[in-house]
């Protein structure tokens, strides 16, 4: 976890005042302030603990950045760099690191060096997360294609893994396969998070891919992937509907409007496929459920609070 990969004064530093679980992110810039996101909001790091006075903080160096980096990846940067072309790494327990530098191209991304910036994202485990919006999830046995979408940092991973674990943990003989591009979903201890049965997952492959060899291998009933983003993404997951698999799958936006503007899921929107749009803020906290929508749009309910 976190003390594997800080400094030993770092880490001493950040939980003095808090713990772990309180922590959401950890903002390193090189020359700047490091930052905390605890408990959705955002503070310094001095040395006697979190504070909101810049003029204490502890400033991040860039020696600094590099040994948290060289730390999360076994100092071995050759072993991971097909994470650190997509700008992060993935650590036990499940952190995030999201990396900022400089691009290494040859007609592609070949690796980042020369880092400036890490945000580390903090994995938190809500049990039940997902009640709330379950039985619109779960329809008389019947699982309904489901989009979870919210602005970054509002609990859209944290939802889709408790919804994985509901179905593990109410034993529904479903078999679910886990797209997981980044390694968010399963990455770590996922037992954790997602419960120990019920599902396959591949990690760090495109969505493309993933669907592909997924469907053709282990003939899932579900499958549950996180962040839509590209063409590639709402091909794949076309393909996957038309084979007669349920979706369950989590989009950056802010809200339906901002939704209906996204062209390329225009075609998805248009059939109406995604029989529920649950959408996510962090306006009452990290989770609030903003509304449940059917495929028309139409709102059922909302403004829930599940943390």
């Amino acid at each position: 976890m976190l003390k594997d990969i800080l400094t030993n004064s770092i880490y001493l530093a950040l939980t003095s005042k808090t713990s772990e679980t309180e922590i959401n992110e950890i903002r390193f810039r090189k020359d700047k302030p490091i930052s905390v996101l605890c408990n959705t909001r955002t503070y310094f790091l001095s040395e006697n603990g979190i504070c909101s006075n810049a003029n204490q903080a502890i400033y991040a160096s860039e020696e600094m950045i590099n040994d948290i980096v060289f730390k999360a990846c076994n100092h071995s940067i050759y072993s991971v760099n097909e994470q650190l072309k997509q700008g992060f790494l993935m650590v036990d327990g499940g952190i995030r690191i999201g990396i900022c530098g400089e691009v290494v191209l040859d007609q592609c991304i070949k690796t980042i060096k020369n880092f400036t910036s890490l945000c580390i994202r903090l994995p938190h485990i809500i049990k039940n997360a997902s009640l709330p919006i379950f039985n619109e999830i779960l329809n008389n046995g019947d699982i309904n294609n489901t989009l979870i979408i919210s602005p970054p940092g509002a609990g859209k991973t944290t939802m889709i893994r408790d919804l994985i674990f509901q179905f593990s943990n109410h034993n529904y003989s479903y078999n679910v396969f886990i797209a997981d591009e980044r390694g968010e979903i399963t990455c770590g201890n996922a037992s954790n998070f997602i419960g120990s049965n019920f599902y396959d997952a591949i990690c760090f492959l495109n969505k493309k891919d993933s669907f592909l060899l997924g469907i053709r291998s282990m003939s899932p009933d579900i499958i549950v992937t996180d962040e839509l983003g590209s063409i590639d993404d709402f091909k794949a997951l076309e393909y996957a509907v038309t084979c007669g698999i349920k979706i369950i799958a989590t989009m950056h936006a802010n809200n339906i409007e901002d939704l209906k503007r996204k062209t390329e899921f225009k075609n998805l929107l248009e059939q109406r496929w995604f029989k529920r749009i649950i959408v996510l803020s962090k306006e009452n906290g990290v989770g609030t459920i903003e509304g449940v929508y059917k495929e028309n749009l139409s709102k059922i309910y909302g403004a829930i609070i599940w943390n």
